[in-house]
């Protein structure tokens, strides 16, 4: 069954997302200079929350498990907020942007027959007001919670810059990035000197 790329971009959109586009998955490249940035566990999760590392494998791991991916769903979720003191809303969108991934990932499966697909969210996730992995119990959601690209050591702000996308820091909005990968790779779209696939929601107007 071929994907129709648009009516999938279009229903990312109707979920909420503020941008959406395809891109070839092997632009997901995990590197130790991102893995070092855990290591470092300035945010206090390394080797405590249960989507991050270590639990989330090796450099060599995700790049095997990566390899049979073919193409990558880039999601964003983007809302204007007061990013230093409105943390309420911080874990609102960054859910948001979570439920459009598993929203995604059940019409991959559900609507377009789809077996092969890994969802990744922006952030470590943020379901439970605490992880389990903190009181050393196992996940109390292992059905929903997802890891982040950058918890499997991706450059996303290197990715977002070669896309073109804002990749910027801001204090009075918040973008959250997320992708689903899947195995198909028949995309006729390609546009072979940027290496992407650019259908972009916002442009759809419906």
């Amino acid at each position: 069954m071929a994907v129709n790329w648009e009516s999938l971009l279009n229903y990312i959109k109707d979920l909420g997302a503020t941008h959406c586009q395809l891109i070839p998955s092997q632009l997901l490249i995990p590197e130790e200079r991102i893995r070092g940035y855990c290591y470092q566990n300035i945010c206090g999760s390394y080797n405590r929350h249960l989507t991050c590392p270590p639990y989330t494998g090796t450099i060599d791991e995700i790049a095997q498990n990566l390899k049979i991916f073919k193409t990558g769903i880039l999601i964003q979720y983007a809302e204007n907020l007061n990013v230093q003191e409105d943390p309420a809303g911080l874990r609102r969108t960054k859910l948001k942007l979570h439920q459009i991934v598993l929203d995604t990932e059940h019409y991959l499966k559900e609507k377009m027959n789809l077996e092969n697909i890994w969802g990744m969210i922006g952030g470590n996730c943020d379901l439970c007001d605490e992880c389990a992995g903190y009181r050393g119990d196992p996940c109390e959601h292992p059905n929903h919670a997802r890891v982040s690209m950058e918890a499997l050591a991706i450059d996303v702000i290197g990715l977002l810059k070669q896309l073109q996308l804002d990749c910027a820091f801001h204090n009075d909005k918040i973008i959250w990035t997320g992708i689903v990968l899947i195995d198909r790779g028949d995309i006729n779209l390609i546009n072979e000197s940027r290496g992407i696939i650019r259908l972009d929601c916002s442009l759809k107007n419906r």
